[in-house]
């Protein structure tokens, strides 16, 4: 009762309640009446408070449905206000697909009035529409020429499509629910965001990346075919001095074209087209073979390189085995540039109890990694300010290559680290190719 009494105070003058106060003050007025001109009528005292019960009933329900009404509009003038105060385009429909509400921005970016949106009722079969078409795509993606990409069917839900009419757009439709006061699902509100001018820059900016990179191979080929033949001393003896150039000419051609792979794998991994030759591989060969490779720069630096084999019985199973050379590559290789003079990297394999998967681990005894660079660390370009001041080489696309190759053979690839404690880099690899998602 506090409750209705606290929502009468609120809603006393209400317009839309002045009519239910004035017919109670006439009940009260007659109750009144009664008592004091008629006190022996029981008949009519009885029948006026049965008037003032019905009448406080109704009075309640048209108090709580005023309150109601009124919180709804607070609601939807918020909602107003912030979707008004949006650059992007947005709309909100209930459940039936009735559009409720639009901002300018959403007009303006399908060519549409309020007048001709509001009260809309939109279905699929409008996507040919002339004037209804580019807003039914909005409202149901999937009608979209081209969808992109598609996030779980959990709220928010996002989805990246293309048009190519009328315009070439690429957009990013976020759909997210709109709750009612009883916790229902009262509609959609969608925030459209034109991602074709981003998307134009980075094609521009991969396009750059990569007829760079193919313009740098050729030559840099060549100088490293010129610098094998002066260290082989096919073309005349050298002295000790121009011996210690060509190797580190050499040195310096090599670590150029191992950049020029990257560039191009990372443009090949954006595109879709960093193919996969699945085939059964022994993983054991695999990590021999990386570590011979890096024996020599191992030894320059007395870095112990350590394999613990498995303690279990591992057959070969379905990998990409150049793939997967690859990512333990980069990983042993980054294990010994950030290490310290005899210092160790220990590579181990691991089983996943109760599930076909196992572990591969890289661990070093270096300087380790800052906690604030662990979230950005498998990101494209991405270098550490330490490193960056060492001018250590590379230029931040390995652990990035590691990823995407562990993630296409349906593992995942994680680190740990504390400064001055060194760091472990850990991955897994499915056993059972069903688990290899497809490419």
């Amino acid at each position: 009762m506090a409750t209705f009494f606290r929502k009468l105070r609120k809603h006393f003058f209400d317009t839309q309640f002045l009519p239910i106060l004035f017919l109670g003050l006439l009940i009260i007025s007659q109750i009144v009446f009664n008592l004091l001109l008629l006190p022996d009528n029981i008949l009519a005292i009885v029948l006026s408070g049965v008037l003032f019960i019905l009448w406080l009933i109704d009075a309640i329900i048209v108090i709580n449905l005023i309150d109601a009404r009124s919180r709804l509009d607070l609601e939807r003038n918020q909602i107003n206000a912030m979707i008004y105060s949006i650059n992007d385009p947005a709309i909100s429909y209930n459940n039936d697909f009735e559009i409720i509400l639009v901002n300018p921005a959403m007009e303006k970016f399908v060519n549409l009035s309020k007048k001709d949106l509001i009260g809309k009722i939109i279905k699929p079969e409008l996507s040919n529409d002339e004037r209804y078409g580019l807003i039914t795509k909005l409202i149901f993606p999937s009608l979209a020429p081209i969808v992109l990409e598609k996030s779980a069917d959990t709220y928010p839900q996002k989805i990246k499509v293309r048009f190519d009419v009328p315009r070439e757009l690429i957009l990013e439709i976020v759909t997210t629910k709109v709750i009612d006061e009883r916790g229902q699902v009262y509609g959609f509100l969608k925030i459209i965001h034109d991602l074709t001018q981003e998307e134009a820059l980075k094609k521009i900016q991969k396009d750059f990346i990569t007829v760079a990179a193919h313009q740098l191979r050729t030559p840099l080929s060549g100088l490293s075919w010129a610098f094998e033949l002066l260290s082989k001393k096919e073309i005349g003896p050298l002295t000790p001095e121009q011996e210690q150039a060509v190797s580190q000419g050499q040195k310096a051609i090599n670590e150029s074209l191992k950049t020029v792979e990257d560039l191009l794998s990372a443009a090949q991994i954006e595109e879709g087209k960093f193919g996969f030759q699945f085939a059964t591989a022994d993983i054991s060969k695999i990590i021999e073979d990386a570590l011979t490779k890096f024996e020599p720069a191992a030894q320059k630096n007395n870095i112990k390189l350590i394999f613990y084999r498995p303690d279990f019985k591992l057959e070969p199973f379905v990998m990409d085995p150049m793939r997967i050379k690859l990512a333990l590559e980069i990983l042993v290789d980054n294990a010994i540039k950030y290490n310290v003079p005899n210092g160790e990297v220990r590579v181990s394999i691991n089983s996943i109890p109760q599930r076909p998967f196992i572990s591969i681990t890289v661990q070093d005894t270096g300087r380790g990694i800052d906690p604030q660079d662990m979230p950005k660390l498998f990101t494209k370009f991405f270098r550490a300010e330490q490193v960056i001041k060492e001018q250590t080489s590379g230029i931040g696309l390995g652990l990035y290559l590691a990823k995407n190759i562990v993630e296409k053979h349906g593992g995942q690839i994680m680190a740990q680290s504390e400064p001055g404690r060194g760091s472990t880099f850990t991955f897994t690899l499915p056993l059972d190719s069903a688990y290899i998602p497809p490419q």
